[in-house]
C-alpha cells in the first residue's frame, strides 16, 4: 500500500509540477477543472437530438433504434450520477485522504476547501456520464457499423456516427477533467482513479436496472414526443 501511494504522489508531482510555466496551459486547465464539467448538459442535449416534428423524413428502423437508445441515455444519466455521488459520500466515511495542497507544497493554481480528496466528485460524475454512454450506445454502434454498407446514401450512417461522435468527445472531456484536477493541485491521480470507477460502476449497474425498467422508459419518450419535446 505504501508503495501505491508514493507512485500516487510522484504521478501527483510528475503532472503539478507543469503548473505556473505557462499562463495559456494554465488558464486551459483551470477552465477544464472548474467549469468543463457544465458542458455536460450540452453534450446531453446533443445526445437527444432534434425532434422528430423538426425532421425532414421519419427515421428507418434502424436509425430509430439509436436514436430511442440515446434518449433512453439521457433520461437515466442523472441516476447514474446520484449513485456515484452517494457511492463517494460512502467512501468518504471510511477513507479520509486530505487534498495534496494540505499534506505538500503544491503548484495550486484555484482556490478550494481542505475537504476529502478521494474520490474526486468531478470524475464520479463524469466517467458515470460517460459510462452510460458507451454501455448503451456502444453495442448499437457496433451492429450499426456491421451494416453499414447496406445502409450508404440512407443516413443509417449518420444516425450510428453522430453517438460515435459524441462518445468520444463525452471520453474527452472526462479525461481533461480529471487531468486538469491534478494539474491545478486539487486531487491525486488515484483520487481521479477511484472516482472514475465509482462513475463506471454506477453507470453499469443503472444500464442493468434500466433493462428491467424499458416499459416506463419508452411511456416517458412516448409522452416527450407527444409534446414535441422528441
Amino acid at each position: 500500500m505504501s508503495t501505491l501511494l508514493h507512485l500516487n504522489y510522484l504521478l501527483f508531482q510528475h503532472i503539478n509540477s507543469e503548473a505556473g510555466h505557462y499562463t495559456f496551459v494554465d488558464n486551459v486547465m483551470i477552465f477544464c477543472a472548474n467549469m468543463l464539467i457544465f458542458f455536460w448538459p450540452l453534450l446531453l442535449l446533443a445526445l437527444w437530438g432534434r425532434p422528430l416534428s423538426w425532421r425532414k423524413r421519419s427515421l428507418r428502423p434502424g436509425e430509430a433504434e439509436i436514436v430511442q437508445e440515446s434518449r433512453a441515455v439521457v433520461l437515466w444519466v442523472g441516476f447514474a450520477c446520484i449513485l456515484a455521488y452517494g457511492v463517494n459520500l460512502l467512501l468518504e466515511h471510511f477513507i479520509f485522504e486530505p487534498r495534496p495542497f494540505v499534506s505538500h507544497v503544491v503548484h495550486l493554481l484555484v482556490t478550494h476547501p481542505a475537504d476529502d480528496s478521494f474520490p474526486s466528485d468531478h470524475a464520479a460524475w463524469s466517467f458515470a456520464v460517460l459510462g452510460m454512454i458507451i454501455f448503451a450506445l456502444l453495442p448499437l454502434i457496433r451492429n450499426a457499423w456491421r451494416r453499414r454498407s447496406s445502409a450508404i446514401g440512407s443516413g443509417y450512417a449518420v444516425a450510428f456516427l453522430t453517438p460515435l461522435l459524441l462518445m468520444l468527445v463525452a471520453l474527452a472531456i472526462a479525461c481533461a477533467i480529471g487531468i486538469a484536477r491534478v494539474f491545478v493541485g486539487v486531487h491525486y491521480p488515484g483520487d481521479i482513479l477511484g472516482g472514475a470507477l465509482d462513475g463506471l460502476l454506477a453507470a453499469l449497474i443503472v444500464t442493468l436496472l434500466r433493462r428491467w425498467l424499458q416499459r416506463p422508459t419508452a411511456a416517458v419518450l412516448h409522452f416527450a414526443q407527444k409534446i414535441h419535446l422528441a
